[in-house]
């Protein structure tokens, strides 16, 4: 494998759905823009090249029927707000309203769920568009109005026609990147075997990897189950996920006893070799990934077991020895055991790449559209979010407030609020429901437009036109490609993007770069200031997220320690489990970019999802233990699981409100799982009133 394809970063970083998806974008917004300049003009043409870049703002990959219905919706959306902003731009004050009131419904919108924030943009950013617009009579405005609802519905039409040609792409790229995922994740567990790195920094790197595990395999439910067995490809790609997930469950199981493993005395060479195998296993599921993008066949390297044989003879020979005693060597064959169930899955996953059966034996009887990810249109799902708590309606309201000032600003000071369209995109594409993430796109969108105007400066002042027309191209792919990955590399783009669109339509004119670095600055620190406004800081949403996520390992329980559970119940609560543990990491995230005053239980909160991940691994292992249990003693099993159960869910129900006075005896029945169980309990309380502190 040649060098460049065996960093994680540059793969993450060159490929993937991304690249494919901000070409797919460039291409469909350039083939309208020359259409509409053939038949009108290349500056008379331009509402129609904007009407494009209104549509192509929700164009992500997703199912043909999704898109289509994601793509309407938003761009009905920038239909309204163009229209009422076009209508009401002879009057400054009608002007600022329209803004605002455009601000607020963008700021509802994402209520939906983080799916829907790109339908937020497409409220606010084609208004900010036109406002860029020369002043128009009502029968001009007609016009450019009708020019950029054509051009966005004939992108539209583009889109799925190229959505329909390269979906068969689409999906391997989808399978391609979650097999890639999962080999990142394997590499953050292998740093558990380093005696060199603080375990808490292990938790917290693989706790952080496996919400993007979670997020990626979300993705590619959406995509890879929608009619998953209308084709044999179909099905082999399906089942990719199910196995994935039946791998990272014997992963996480290991992680019963790995962590301590490598402070036994005896045990540094098991554990050195297991980090090698953890290392090993990414790189071999990081080839399959690739071989996947390249090949119908695709297989893992030849000499892919040494890593995990030497570890295997490695265990055997402590298993005979007495350096470990009986109940740490019996830890140690376990987690060796389990990280061999997790290699035999990564075989079975390049048998279900590669063979019918093996693929439909993987899927099974499982129902695969109780797994796909449905979106909600329906506005009364807005109506929760109108009440003084609601951190939607906060946002709607600081959003609302910042570009209400930013209009007004432009008004007073910058000739009308047409002309502070940039301080109105700055603020429009900072502005986010946390602090956190305000901060950060405040820090990334200065720092792009900075490097975005040197380079566009450059471009302007010795390309042709037509050489700026691709140079055009080539940013918006940028911009859209890494638009939710790299948003200072996408700033970058859209700066480039748009002074080029500007000098395009006026040549005459220089380039504003030095202007649009200050509207920049300007529209950055409104975004800022008003994020301080009404704020919902993340410690009010500690007892929520709490007892939210002990309901979730309760459900998840109550399935994993019942032996006859199918298949598909196991997975589902599996399923949201994990996007639990990963909305409580987002959390911590977002804490962590917020204010030192506003940040109250953030380590509690890191030591509750530790905690977590510590029950869920006793879980995942007391599952695969119950399933390979001796007949002979599977009925005492399965009543001492239900025990164990309950026990489990008054504990959870009581969330350590009330401390435990009972000992939990090491020879009882599932003690292990217990003992985390209380620790997680107690860990829970002592976020709630770390977080209640003043």
């Amino acid at each position: 494998m040649r060098n460049w394809l065996r960093s994680p970063t540059l793969l993450k970083l060159f490929v993937g759905q991304h690249v494919l998806n901000g070409l797919s974008v460039a291409l469909g917004v350039m083939a309208v823009a020359a259409i509409a300049s053939a038949l009108f003009g290349f500056a008379a043409g331009q509402p129609a090249t904007l009407g494009a870049i209104s549509a192509s703002i929700s164009d992500f990959p997703a199912p043909w029927r999704a898109k289509l219905r994601m793509l309407l919706t938003g761009f009905g959306l920038a239909i309204v707000s163009t229209t009422l902003t076009l209508l009401a731009s002879p009057s400054p004050t009608a002007l600022v309203a329209v803004i605002g009131l455009a601000a607020f419904a963008a700021g509802m919108i994402t209520g939906y769920g983080r799916w829907a924030l790109a339908l937020s943009a497409q409220l606010l950013v084609p208004m900010v568009f036109v406002l860029g617009l020369p002043p128009l009579d009502p029968a001009r405005a007609l016009q450019a109005e009708l020019l950029l609802i054509g051009g966005g519905l004939a992108y539209i039409a583009l889109a799925i026609v190229a959505t329909r040609l390269v979906s068969r792409n689409d999906r391997r790229l989808m399978a391609s990147e979650s097999i890639r995922e999962h080999a990142a994740y394997l590499r953050a567990i292998a740093r558990f075997t380093d005696p060199a790195i603080d375990v808490q920094e292990v938790y917290g790197a693989a706790i952080r990897q496996q919400a993007a595990l979670a997020d990626q395999l979300q993705a590619a439910r959406a995509l890879l189950l929608e009619r998953p067995r209308a084709t044999p490809e179909r099905v082999r790609l399906a089942a990719t996920i199910g196995v994935l997930l039946d791998s990272f469950d014997a992963v996480v199981a290991a992680q019963c006893d790995l962590p301590a493993l490598r402070d036994w005395p005896g045990a540094q060479t098991l554990s050195a070799r297991i980090g090698v195998a953890l290392r090993a296993a990414a790189l071999d599921l990081q080839f399959l990934s690739l071989e996947l993008l390249t090949s119908a066949k695709p297989r893992l390297p030849p000499g892919h077991a040494v890593a995990t044989d030497a570890m295997r003879r490695e265990a055997a020979r402590l298993a005979t020895s007495d350096e470990l005693g009986p109940e740490r060597r019996a830890a140690a064959a376990a987690t060796v055991a389990r990280l061999l169930d997790a290699r035999r899955h990564i075989g079975r996953l390049e048998r279900a790449l590669t063979d019918d059966d093996a693929a439909a034996a993987a899927i099974g009887e499982v129902d695969l559209s109780a797994f796909a990810p449905r979106r909600n249109y329906d506005p009364r799902q807005l109506a929760q979010h109108f009440r003084a708590g609601s951190p939607v309606l906060r946002y709607a309201v600081r959003l609302t407030a910042a570009m209400v000032a930013g209009a007004v600003i432009a008004e007073t000071f910058g000739g009308g609020a047409g002309h502070g369209n940039w301080i109105l995109l700055t603020i429009a594409v900072i502005m986010r429901a946390s602090y956190g993430w305000t901060r950060q796109r405040r820090d990334d969108r200065v720092a792009g437009t900075l490097i975005g105007c040197v380079v566009a400066s450059l471009l302007v002042g010795h390309l042709p036109v037509g050489a700026l027309v691709l140079v055009q191209g080539a940013a918006l792919a940028l911009t859209h490609g890494f638009i939710r990955s790299n948003y200072r590399l996408a700033s970058v783009g859209a700066s480039v993007m748009a002074l080029v669109s500007l000098h395009l339509v006026n040549p005459a004119e220089a380039a504003p770069a030095i202007a649009r670095l200050a509207d920049t600055l300007v529209g950055a620190a409104i975004a800022h200031l008003f994020s301080h406004l009404w704020p919902r800081w993340e410690f009010a949403e500690a007892p929520r997220l709490a007892t939210g996520l002990l309901k979730r390992i309760d459900a998840f329980a109550a399935v994993a320690l019942r032996p006859d559970a199918t298949a598909q119940d196991y997975r589902l609560a599996r399923m949201a489990l994990i996007e639990a543990i990963a909305a409580l990491s987002d959390s911590a995230a977002r804490m962590g970019g917020e204010p030192a005053a506003a940040q109250r239980g953030l380590e509690e909160l890191a030591t509750m999802l530790i905690a977590a991940h510590g029950v869920v691994a006793q879980l995942s292992a007391a599952r695969i233990a119950l399933q390979a249990a001796d007949p002979a003693e599977a009925d005492q099993a399965r009543v001492e699981a239900a025990a164990a159960q309950r026990w489990l869910s008054g504990e959870l129900a009581a969330g350590g409100a009330a401390a435990a006075q009972t000992e939990i005896d090491r020879a009882e029945p599932f003690s292990d799982l217990k003992r985390a169980t209380r620790r997680l309990t107690a860990a829970a309380q002592a976020y709630r009133k770390a977080a209640a502190a003043s």
